[in-house]
């Protein structure tokens, strides 16, 4: 963001930094710094206060999304559970919870659609010199707190893990990979995939309304196709269109649980299943970051929230502007620092771990145990240092909330815990999926224990 002189034009001189207190207190540094400390040491950071806490770290939201499905999980599997071979009811279900989404997303749409900006920008992205009313403003920071308000809103997020677990419940009363007709399952997935893809050529070719003022985006409303400083209509039409494909994306997943079909094939290649999906939760973690220091590197400068001043209130910064070919050297970096951080991740817990059964008299001296645990105490222990719930044998690994993004650090962990220089242990995530309760990745853990010693690798 650069300094504008007194004729409205661009100089060189780059705007400081600045520290704006939140949406409620704009000009309460010290009411900000309170307020955002309460409100995240109790977890209110998504809903509804929002607008009293400043964004400490722009993923705790979607953490505490992770937490509201893991709460909400033994009530609906319950729920589901009791309907789990009526095919019918549950495709019934299903239909409702999409069309619910629909409407949903149809709503929100129509209700802020005109919403009014700062008005200090033209169609064009030129300044204009008479800046807005006091009372427009007032509209634009309505509006703007709306629209993000209903984006963070979490019961709405939360639809789609109900329409996925439904799915699951579907998927298993039908078990389409055992019909006759599994090849059809994957000829619709491969289908979908083409259109996933046409519709995706088409927007690239479209351009980007950021560096084509004028351009006509026929993919786009007219009402999220203006470069003007209203931005949450732009950004809340974004984020409707993408959750407008569920039934699409929805029906894909079910498709591709067959395993059959050109996709289901491609994803399932080992370069993708065991080097870069244990990964993919790091590349969302850190994408942004590694953005703005590669921003930093190239430019010399960080595009980050407190010097590049957005025009409406949101949790994360904008893209980093770099050039359309510098795109694949920023995912490269990405994927290789979150593969990076996926091997050091276990090294780091063992060493806390360590540390922290050394102080409490857990290790003697030479370093072994001070009494030998069995392989269920291990794991236990490690599944509670995990997720700080105390575990029980019979549990599976979805009551612990390890079902998806926990399962490859938990085999990270019991590798490392388990291999010696003289003996490496291998446990798979594949083999822990199919364990149903704890006892049994025990059984899977003992196993590759005996595997190891008697190969003596």
């Amino acid at each position: 963001m650069y300094v504008l002189d007194s004729n409205g034009d661009q100089t060189e001189e780059l705007a400081p930094l600045f520290c704006e207190g939140t949406p409620a207190l704009v000009d309460s540094y010290w009411g900000s710094l309170v307020l955002t400390l309460i409100i995240h040491f109790f977890g209110l950071q998504a809903t509804p206060l929002w607008s009293l806490s400043w964004f400490m770290g722009f993923y705790l939201w979607f953490s505490s999304m992770y937490y509201q499905c893991i709460a909400l999980f033994p009530t609906l599997y319950n729920s589901l559970y009791r309907k789990r071979k009526e095919k019918f009811v549950l495709l019934v279900v299903l239909v409702a919870l999409l069309s619910l989404n629909f409407g949903t997303l149809a709503t929100a749409w129509f209700l802020a659609k005109d919403a009014e900006g700062y008005n200090h920008y033209n169609n064009l992205g030129e300044t204009i010199k008479d800046r807005a009313e006091p009372g427009d403003l007032k509209d634009a920071e309505f509006h703007n707190g709306a629209v993000l308000s209903f984006y963070l809103f979490g019961p709405l997020w939360v639809l789609y893990f109900v329409i996925g677990a439904t799915t699951a419940f579907l998927y298993d009363a039908f078990r389409p990979a055992e019909q006759h007709q599994v090849l059809m399952w994957g000829a619709i997935a491969d289908l979908i995939t083409l259109i996933i893809i046409a519709v995706s050529v088409g927007h690239i070719y479209m351009g980007s309304s950021y560096h084509d003022y004028d351009g006509n985006y026929v993919m786009r409303p007219d009402e999220g196709d203006h470069f003007t400083d209203n931005a949450q209509v732009n950004r809340l039409w974004d984020n409707l269109y993408g959750r407008g494909f569920a039934p699409l994306t929805t029906l894909w997943i079910f498709c591709l649980s067959t395993g059959k079909g050109v996709t289901a094939k491609m994803l399932s290649t080992p370069f993708l299943v065991k080097n870069l999906s244990p990964s993919s939760y790091n590349c969302f973690l850190f994408h942004q970051i590694i953005g703005q220091w590669y921003y930093f590197a190239t430019r010399g400068i960080f595009w980050n929230w407190w010097r590049f001043r957005k025009t409406q209130t949101w949790f994360s910064p904008e893209p980093c502007p770099v050039e359309w070919y510098e795109y694949p050297y920023v995912v490269m970096l990405v994927v290789a620092w979150s593969i990076f951080m996926t091997q050091l991740e276990p090294h780091l817990l063992s060493l806390f771990n360590y540390l922290r059964s050394r102080a409490r008299g857990e290790i003697g001296p030479s370093g072994g145990p001070v009494v030998e645990k069995t392989t269920t105490e291990v794991l236990l222990k490690v599944i509670e240092d995990m997720t700080g719930i105390e575990p029980k044998q019979e549990w599976g690994l979805e009551d612990c909330g390890l079902a998806s993004i926990g399962v490859p650090v938990l085999v990270g962990l019991l590798n490392k815990a388990y291999s010696t220089p003289g003996r490496h242990v291998t446990i798979t995530v594949p083999k822990l999926v199919e364990a149903k309760t704890i006892k049994d990745v025990v059984g899977i853990v003992d196993l590759a224990k005996e595997a190891a010693e008697h190969h003596g690798v």
